[in-house]
């Protein structure tokens, strides 16, 4: 693949990731869940940080016809902080919290809009041999299968409550 390939599928990639923080910061707007508002804002602010990085790549692409080396790991506290907030207020919140079905559709559309990330970037991931891009790809698809998960949960939480207790708990009946 030569380098305007690559630079269209990366300009591609930041399209898609602004697309999706806009995506989320709607759905804060429009959910009523406070738990739901939490993970979408954590979302939306998410996609700045693989904006930062895919624009990181972009520029390196440019400007000295190569990828750079990144560390990926300076994302993984913010992960981790983000995912927490939402078993944080379920727990905090019982018996208070609204599940309208606008919270459910919202959840709906953002697996469906993360799910179609992953697979465009496993697609980008089959059509290159630099390790580079491999790396950042590698980084983006684990990304976008946490958020899938944050997402799941939180979904799963506003349709089966007591399974999802029940889960998180690792309660399992005994039988």
């Amino acid at each position: 693949m030569d380098n305007k390939a690559l630079s269209d599928i990366l300009k591609k990639a930041i399209e898609m990731e602004e697309k999706g923080r806009d995506f989320y910061m709607g759905i804060v707007k429009k959910v009523e869940n406070n738990a739901a508002k939490k993970m979408f804002e954590f979302l939306a602010k998410n996609e700045l940080l693989h904006i930062k990085s895919i624009k990181d790549f972009y520029k390196g692409l440019v400007e000295k016809g190569e990828f750079p080396e990144t560390d990926m790991s300076r994302f993984e506290g913010v992960r981790k902080e983000g995912l927490l907030i939402f078993a944080r207020d379920i727990s905090e919140l019982e018996g208070k919290i609204k599940k309208s079905d606008a919270d459910k559709e919202a959840c709906e559309f953002a697996m469906d809009f993360e799910n179609s990330g992953y697979r465009f970037y496993q697609d980008m991931k089959k059509k290159t041999a630099d390790e580079k891009l491999i790396k950042l790809l590698d980084f983006l698809l684990a990304e976008e299968k946490v958020h899938y998960e944050g997402i799941l949960s939180l979904y799963t939480y506003l349709t089966d409550s007591a399974n999802w207790y029940m889960y998180e708990e690792k309660s399992f009946p005994q039988g």
